[in-house]
């Protein structure tokens, strides 16, 4: 493990502050602060990869998957808002924050955490010994990490969209006025982004990098994304009576409906993956102390 202790204390901190700007950003929306602890919320969850990848891969690799997932993000990102593809037509709104050319800045930092996050969870299920070095794991990883990924946009999207207009659709789609295009694009740009990483640590040999990981290490990626997941809960019980909103198909929806939806989709995929995730890493570590 590299970093010490200081890195391991930042994963802590950084985990623990997206919790409380979180908190903040969905108890008291209307607070001047709100709007702040929403996009510190983005920034510690971002501290929270960078530093729990450094730990285990070191700063020239962590910095390698830092470039490459934001590069591969924001290429997807325009070329969608430009052509259509992959995720259907859309454009961004200023409640994002600023752009760089048509994208907000904190897409790539976004889609970078999120998908080193899923990728952790993945080599969690999957393993990191020397057996799980295959073309399976390869080739096999990515696409359990772009599931998991795809997972927290079932959650999120229409809230984002449809609800809070960070985003414009084109074209409404049935879920809550988010097309299938969306999801299709989430797999495929998540996927490729994890595919890159999982080659260049593959060709780097870097990939059992965290045999000797305490479970402590891999318990904080999982307490992370249950955290992400349990925010919509919390999300239905803070937010007020349902009211009318409207997509950009004229269809009309309740905003209740909508993060109701998302509470389902939190439990059955974001907190589903996050035990699966616990389970494996600990069956398989104490099948090892038993050997």
């Amino acid at each position: 493990m590299s970093g010490g202790k200081a890195v391991q204390a930042t994963t802590i901190a950084a985990l623990a502050l997206w919790i409380a700007f979180t908190a903040i950003s969905i108890l008291a929306p209307a607070a001047p602060m709100a709007r702040t602890a929403s996009f510190m919320a983005i920034a510690m969850l971002f501290l929270f990869a960078i530093a729990h990848s450094i730990r285990r891969l070191g700063a020239r690799r962590s910095l390698v998957l830092l470039v490459s997932g934001t590069v591969i993000a924001n290429i997807y990102e325009n070329l969608s808002i430009s052509t259509g593809f992959p995720f259907g037509f859309y454009h961004h709104t200023a409640a994002s924050g600023p752009w760089l050319l048509q994208v907000p800045i904190i897409v790539g930092p976004i889609f970078y955490s999120l998908c080193y996050l899923a990728w952790t969870l993945g080599t969690m299920i999957l393993g990191t010994g020397p057996r799980t070095r295959s073309a399976l794991r390869v080739f096999g990883l990515p696409v359990i990490g772009a599931f998991i990924a795809t997972g927290w946009d079932l959650c999120s999207d229409p809230i984002g969209a449809t609800i809070a207009r960070s985003w414009v659709y084109a074209h409404s789609g049935a879920y809550y006025g988010v097309p299938l295009s969306n999801y299709l694009g989430w797999f495929l740009c998540t996927w490729t982004i994890i595919q890159v990483w999982t080659l260049y640590l593959d060709k780097a040999q870097g990939e059992d990098a965290g045999t000797t990981a305490p479970l402590s290490y891999w318990y904080q990626a999982s307490a992370l994304w249950t955290a992400m997941g349990l925010q919509y809960p919390l999300l239905l019980l803070a937010s007020p009576a349902s009211r009318t909103v409207t997509d950009t198909g004229g269809w009309a929806w309740r905003s209740g409906d909508i993060i109701e939806a998302a509470v389902i989709m939190s439990i059955y995929t974001m907190l589903a993956a996050a035990v699966t995730a616990t389970l494996a890493v600990t069956v398989r570590r104490d099948a090892t102390t038993r050997a």
